[in-house]
């Protein structure tokens, strides 16, 4: 294997983990964040953030051929598991108040389209998030036991 393409492997899954880390960090601080003079910006974001997240997660494994970094880099999922945790409760409150009320995030006034579609679309970003940190660690513990 070329040099190049080791870097690039390594590279991409490393922004794979930050893109995953940035995502999960802000909506485990959303709950304390709360609604700034922008109003629901920050709630737009994350949702713009969701095909981003999803795409990169799937970079988390292109170290798989490096057996040695890939057995290091999946200890970068265990934080992760925890943000998943401490978002998901938030995304669950904010969810559970736009569906409840039909206000939308930041005010009394109805609810966007886009309101109803944020929660779906953190959960299918958990989802997936988590089912490829998972598969990082069992493709890491199956290149250990062989």
């Amino acid at each position: 294997m070329r040099l190049s393409e080791v870097f690039l492997r390594l590279g991409c899954s490393l922004v794979g983990w930050m893109m995953l880390y940035a995502h999960f960090v802000w909506l485990a601080a959303l709950g304390r964040i709360g609604c700034g003079p922008e109003g629901a910006e920050l709630h737009g974001v994350l949702l713009g953030f969701v095909p981003i997240t999803i795409a990169s997660a799937f970079a988390l494994r292109l170290t798989r051929p490096f057996g040695d970094i890939h057995r290091i880099l999946r200890w970068l999922g265990l934080p992760v598991f925890g943000l998943i945790g401490i978002a998901s409760y938030n995304v669950w409150e904010v969810t559970s108040s736009v569906y409840a009320t039909g206000h939308g995030f930041c005010s009394t006034a109805d609810a966007d389209a886009w309101h109803y579609l944020w929660g779906p679309a953190q959960l299918l970003t958990t989802i997936v998030v988590a089912a490829l940190v998972i598969r990082v660690w069992q493709s890491a513990v199956a290149k250990t036991s062989t």
